[in-house]
């Protein structure tokens, strides 16, 4: 009889440890989403695990070297409920993967609208509104100057939320 089992990771690991298990025949999922943000200035679209440092993974309950699996690289050991490995229903694990299918884009981004502070040394800490992106790597604010708003193009890393 199979079950599913959750594994505890170390640090971002987690592919490593999914390589290294499905190289030994294991049946592993890790739920994902994607979040855009800014890394360099630079709008990026990043997949990351829903469950940071958790992997699920299907086990044979009967004949299964359970030791194999925690010493694989990039595991730290099964998660336990007292004495006992953590058991996952197969329910929740056809929900974790039906919701990764349909996943959208989780923005860290600020929206229209939203305000933002700039940190450029002509403009240390004034208050913006943010409009919208202008490319890559430049979002185009509203600035009050002079009792006057102003729209500016500026980078994406001289801006703080």
């Amino acid at each position: 009889m199979e079950s599913w089992y959750l594994l505890f990771c170390k640090s971002k690991q987690e592919q490593r440890a999914k390589i290294n298990l499905q190289n030994q025949g294991f049946e592993v999922f890790i739920p994902e989403h994607q979040i855009e943000r800014i890394a360099k200035g630079r709008r990026t679209i990043r997949i990351s695990p829903l469950f940071p440092n958790y992997i699920f993974i299907k086990l044979c309950t009967k004949n299964c070297n359970f030791s194999a699996v925690k010493n694989t690289r990039g595991i730290s050991g099964f998660v336990t409920y007292g004495q006992q490995f953590q058991l996952v229903s197969e329910q929740l694990i056809a929900q974790l993967k039906s919701m990764n299918d349909m996943c959208e884009i989780t923005s860290a981004l600020p929206k229209a609208g939203d305000v933002v502070y700039l940190n450029t040394e002509s403009f240390k800490n004034v208050q913006a509104i943010y409009q919208e992106p202008d490319g890559d790597m430049r979002s185009i604010l509203l600035i009050n100057l002079l009792n006057k708003q102003i729209s500016v193009s500026v980078e994406n890393k001289e801006i703080s939320l």
